[in-house]
């Protein structure tokens, strides 16, 4: 499963969290980010909490914001490897039950762990770009929120543009990927993955779409 920071729900929502049999929570948001928008669930809840950065600060300090999406995702892809293969690892360890993986809006980060995830069990690409485009009507209502606060239209311009998730943007992340490193498997064994790990990946997520 993916999602936005999990700081938004409520008493309710973490409640139906558990319910719906979430066991696991990985937080790929910066320390940061972490620090400035905590949650803990309630200890009694029996899911497992664990923070692995995708992204390091260096590295996103680094980046230019001025580029466009692809470049910056790609760039990520190819500077943050072998956290894209420790996230890969806390799924393939993780225990019984359902594994939710989370950034800060469940936009990008998110979008391309997601991404990795369902080439590796041989997703077609049209089918990943799909389910990349879903979350713009998902997040329609968060980024109405932050479009409406901005005060500086700089960051308006910015947010409307962060807003839309194009399919066309998954497809050309995901050619770049297949290009470069020939998938999303030969891709997680260069970060550092085992190969019995990227398969506990495949069964896990076989059996939970069966």
């Amino acid at each position: 499963m993916r999602s936005d920071a999990l700081y938004r729900l409520n008493g309710a929502g973490r409640a139906a969290l558990v319910a719906h049999g979430v066991r696991t929570i990985i937080d790929m948001r910066s320390p940061a980010e972490v620090a400035d928008r905590p949650y803990l669930l309630d200890g009694e809840s029996g899911v497992a909490q664990c923070h692995i950065a995708q992204q390091s600060e260096e590295v996103w300090k680094s980046m230019s914001r001025g580029v466009d999406r692809v470049t910056f995702d790609t760039t990520m892809l190819e500077l943050c490897t072998s956290r894209f293969a420790a996230i890969a690892e806390a799924i393939a360890s993780a225990p019984e039950g359902g594994v939710l993986i989370h950034c800060e809006v469940g936009k990008d980060r998110t979008g391309l762990m997601t991404m990795l995830l369902l080439d590796l069990v041989g997703t077609p690409a049209d089918e990943i770009a799909a389910d990349y485009a879903l979350t713009g009507p998902a997040l329609a209502p968060l980024f109405a929120e932050l479009i409406a606060t901005a005060t500086a239209a700089e960051r308006r311009t910015r947010l409307e543009e962060e807003a839309r998730c194009r399919p066309e943007v998954a497809l050309a992340i995901l050619s770049w990927l297949r290009k470069r490193y020939g998938g999303a498997e030969a891709y997680l064994l260069a970060g550092g993955d085992a190969p019995r790990s990227l398969q506990r990946i495949r069964e896990r997520m076989l059996r939970a779409s069966a």
